[in-house]
């Protein structure tokens, strides 16, 4: 019996149980770090895809390499729901939907919406367009002209060009319009009037000579003229 056993185990690859036990535990290490290495380059791959932020991109990558399947697993729980192509085309489809309903007109009068080649409200039956006389398509009433065959378009009645007024002037409230003001000839400034010189000053009259021996108010002698004699005292 002993025999059997032994060649039995000498059949194993390696020559016993504990070399292949050592052969599957290297091809599982190989397998698990092949594994490991493609999960690291897979989470770089997609967090470039999702952010565009080198720290969320840093801490993604650490976050695989160090803890490795449970890293994984975390990062498949917080990475960003959308790709940045998915966020693009999002926006793309948001702006042609508002695109399209601000294209979609509505009627003046009951805000219901009408169809661009409509001539008249379904609704309430307010008159939207008009038809152009030579080809029958519908014409917007600030048109002048047909687009489609350019038939000129008659003035509406009712509708013709407003007459330019002249301006009038301003009134004033409680107060009659100042009168305009004739332009003032244009030459030379005039020259400041010069002040009138003052009148001579009148000739002092000379005073009378006061005789205290004599009468009071004795003129004197005019030039040319003999003194009179005064009053002789004593005799």
């Amino acid at each position: 019996m002993p025999e059997p056993e032994l060649n039995m185990f000498d059949s194993w690859p390696g020559g016993s149980w504990e070399a292949t036990v050592r052969y599957v535990l290297a091809l599982l290490v190989i397998y698990l770090a092949a594994i490991w290495v493609a999960l690291v380059f897979w989470t770089y791959r997609d967090i470039r895809q999702r952010t565009r932020d080198p720290v969320l991109q840093t801490v993604a990558v650490l976050l695989v390499l160090l803890f490795f399947l449970p890293g994984h697993w975390v990062y498949l729980i917080v990475r960003p729901r959308y790709t940045l192509a998915e966020l693009y085309e999002r926006s793309l489809e948001e702006e042609a939907l508002l695109q399209e309903l601000e294209d979609q007109k509505a009627c003046p009068t009951c805000k219901r919406r009408v169809q661009d080649d409509f001539l008249v409200c379904p609704s309430c039956r307010t008159q939207l367009k008009e038809p152009c006389r030579q080809c029958g398509r519908p014409l917007s009433y600030a048109w002048v002209a047909c687009p489609y065959c350019g038939l000129e378009k008659p003035p509406r009645e009712g509708f013709g060009a407003r007459p330019v007024r002249p301006p009038q002037p301003r009134q004033y409230s409680g107060q009659a319009a100042p009168a305009p003001r004739a332009p003032a000839p244009r030459g030379p400034a005039p020259q400041p009037a010069r002040p009138a010189a003052p009148p001579p000053a009148p000739a002092p009259q000379p005073r009378p000579n006061r005789d205290p021996f004599g009468a009071r108010g004795t003129a004197a002698p005019q030039p040319g003229q003999a003194p009179d004699d005064g009053p002789v005292i004593g005799g």
